[in-house]
């Protein structure tokens, strides 16, 4: 019974529903600097980010996004990895550039819930 309830909460936690629609908001400091429909990129897209100093590079492909390359202190941003799933979220605290993933997410958070 156990090893049921964990190999469902694995399925929901990391399933991803190739249907659902999937956007990437880039902003500065809470404005707006692009909108990205990841659910119909047919090729890679690099988007090049000039804030506080910090130059950055912005990957996204079908489905994902990420930092790239950032010349920030830490590069926490660039380890983030990619994002995926609607609710992900990158940010870089010295330039103050967030991605965030929003999308038609219908599923309960298992792990939540």
């Amino acid at each position: 019974m156990v090893v049921i309830a964990v190999l469902y909460m694995a399925w929901n936690t990391f399933e991803v529903d190739s249907k659902q629609q999937l956007t990437a908001v880039i902003t500065h400091e809470s404005k707006l600097v692009k909108k990205i429909n990841l659910s119909n990129l047919n090729q890679p897209e690099y988007i090049n980010v000039d804030e506080e100093g910090i130059h950055q590079v912005i990957k996204a492909e079908k489905g994902r996004i990420r930092f790239l390359e950032s010349n920030c202190p830490h590069k926490f941003c660039v380890k983030t990895g990619w994002l995926n799933k609607p609710g992900d979220r990158a940010v870089c605290i010295p330039s103050r550039v967030v991605i965030t993933i929003t999308g038609n997410n219908k599923k309960v958070d298992t792990l939540a819930y």
